[in-house]
C-alpha cells in the first residue's frame, strides 16, 4: 500500500510541476502495481496516463513500453480489438526507436490478443516473429515462451502435429532451464494434444506430469487444471473411479482458490458420478 502510496504522490507533484517524464514514470510505477495485483482496469488507466505523459515529454521508447502494458491489460480485460490497435501503435513506435527486446514483448502480446479473438493463424505469425528475434539474440527464456505459445496457438487452429512438435522442443528447452515453471504448462499442452489425437492413455499421463511438476512448484491453480485435465482423458478412457478421484481433487482445489474453473468442474464431477452410478 506503502508503495502505491508514494507512486499517486509522485503523480501529484509531478502534475503540479509540470514535469511529463517524472509523471510518466510514476504512472507507469502505479500501473505496475496494480497489475501484479491482477488489477487489470486499473493497471490500464495509469499505463494509458503514462503513454500520454511520454509522448509529451518526447520520449517514444517508454511510451511504447506504455502501450505494451496497457495492451495486455486489454487482453486481460477481454477487450482484444481494442487491445491490437494499442500494441499496433506500440510496434510503430518501436520502428521509429529499434529496441529488439521490446519489440519481441510487443510481438508476444499482439500473438496472445490474436489468439483471443480466435484469430489464429495471425497468432502463429506473431509467435514466430518473437521465436526467430529470441534465437537471434540468443535467449532461451523469450525462445521457451515463444514455443510454449506456438504449441498453444497451433494447437487451437487444430495443427496438432505441430503443436506437438513445438510442445516437445519447448519441454527439452524447459528441462535444461530446470527448475522452470514451463514444465507445468508444457506438459498439459502435451496432455491437451494428446486428447485431440485421440490418445488419451498419453494424455492422462501427461496431465499427472503437469500435476507433479504444478507440486513441485507450489502452484495450487495449476495442479487443479491439470487434475481436471486428467479426470476428463480417464473419463474418456471409461476409467470412471480414477476420473472421479481426480475431478474430487481438482474440485477441492478450486474451492480451496474460488477458481473461476469451479463451476465447469462440478459439472464435469457430476457427469462422472452419474455415469458410475
Amino acid at each position: 500500500m506503502q508503495n502505491l502510496d508514494n507512486a499517486l504522490n509522485e503523480i501529484q507533484d509531478a502534475l503540479i510541476s509540470g514535469d511529463r517524464l517524472k509523471a510518466g514514470t510514476a504512472c507507469s510505477h502505479a500501473g505496475q502495481i496494480f497489475l501484479q495485483r491482477n488489477l487489470y482496469r486499473e493497471a490500464a488507466e495509469y499505463y494509458r496516463d503514462a503513454s500520454n505523459h511520454f509522448a509529451a515529454a518526447g520520449e517514444i521508447k517508454l511510451q511504447a513500453k506504455s502501450l505494451n502494458h496497457l495492451g495486455i491489460c486489454l487482453v486481460m480485460e477481454e477487450e482484444s480489438e481494442a487491445a491490437l490497435k494499442i500494441l499496433k501503435e506500440a510496434l510503430t513506435l518501436v520502428d521509429q526507436s529499434p529496441d529488439a527486446p521490446l519489440l519481441a514483448a510487443i510481438q508476444g502480446n499482439v500473438g496472445l490478443a490474436y489468439s483471443a479473438i480466435q484469430n489464429h493463424k495471425n497468432a502463429i505469425k506473431a509467435h514466430k516473429s518473437v521465436l526467430e528475434s529470441a534465437e537471434e539474440s540468443g535467449d532461451d527464456h523469450l525462445r521457451l515462451n515463444a514455443l510454449i505459445n506456438l504449441a498453444d496457438s497451433n494447437l487451437q487452429d487444430k495443427n496438432y502435429r505441430s503443436a506437438q512438435g513445438f510442445a516437445l522442443v519447448a519441454l527439452d528447452l524447459a528441462k535444461n532451464l530446470s527448475p522452470h515453471p514451463g514444465v507445468v504448462i508444457i506438459y498439459d499442452l502435451l496432455g491437451m494434444i494428446s486428447s485431440r489425437q485421440g490418445d488419451l492413455k498419453s494424455a492422462a499421463e501427461y496431465h499427472q506430469q503437469s500435476f507433479q511438476a504444478a507440486q513441485k512448484h507450489g502452484d495450487l491453480l495449476r495442479q487443479g487444471i491439470a487434475l481436471a485435465n486428467k479426470g476428463l482423458a480417464l473419463e474418456g478412457l471409461t476409467d470412471m473411479e480414477g476420473a472421479l478421484e481426480a475431478m474430487g481433487l481438482a474440485e477441492e482445489l478450486f474451492t480451496l482458490l474460488n477458481s473461476d474453473y469451479l463451476e465447469k468442474t462440478r459439472r464435469d464431477l457430476e457427469r462422472i458420478r452419474n455415469g458410475l452410478a
